[in-house]
């Protein structure tokens, strides 16, 4: 018995366990059958086709954040460049924003003395006659040319304020037109145009010493 069933299973021993398949030896390469060798070879490029998609898109993500850094620092960059010369342009128009309110004024200035030349005195001593109430005597020196009107006009002043001080009005050839010397018991003050300018120059400068290095 036992030697005719050998016979007819090829010396092979079913009763024994093991992963083997019937009639192939161990080691041996099972082969596959063609549609599933195609099913397994579509899922590879299809695996393969999805990683280079997937890879592309990373690669395509990185090259985009790479130029939108790059197109950030050319930005930053050129607006750097435009304040610098926005600031440069604003300092220069200060500048001579400046130089022409100092040129008007003084032109102003200088064409309504000329015109006005007692006008200016009279603003001087409108400013001081509460220093004048109860001084006995003031005295003012001006430009020859202005010593008759200036007489005239400051002692109408004086009596349309109440102020009962002696005055004197001395022609003195040092003092610009325009320009006065007042004095009384308990001080003076002088009025001169060319100390006055420099004075507005020297503030203007303080207040913007870039535009005043401009010009």
């Amino acid at each position: 018995m036992s030697t005719a069933r050998s016979a007819f299973t090829f010396g092979r021993d079913f009763t024994k366990a093991g992963s083997g398949l019937p009639f192939i030896e161990p080691g041996q390469r099972v082969p596959v059958p063609y549609p599933e060798h195609a099913r397994l070879v579509e899922e590879a490029r299809q695996a393969a086709y999805q990683q280079g998609i997937e890879e592309g898109r990373r690669m395509q993500a990185d090259h985009e954040q790479i130029r939108i850094a790059n197109g950030l620092d050319a930005i930053n960059a050129r607006l750097e460049i435009a304040t610098i010369e926005m600031r440069r342009l604003e300092e220069t128009a200060r500048s001579e924003a400046l130089a022409f309110a100092m040129l008007f004024a003084r032109k102003i200035a200088g064409r309504l003395i000329e015109t006005a030349p007692v006008g200016a005195i009279e603003a001087t001593a409108r400013a001081i006659f509460n220093d004048l109430r109860g001084s006995p005597h003031v005295a003012v020196r001006v430009a020859p040319d202005l010593v008759d009107p200036c007489k005239e006009r400051l002692m109408g002043l004086l009596k349309e304020n109440g102020i009962e001080a002696r005055l004197f009005v001395f022609p003195d050839p040092e003092i610009a037109l325009g320009d006065c010397r007042i004095e009384w018991s308990d001080g003076g003050i002088v009025r001169d145009r060319n100390r006055l300018e420099n004075l507005v120059e020297t503030s203007a400068k303080m207040l913007f010493p870039d535009a005043g290095d401009n010009h």
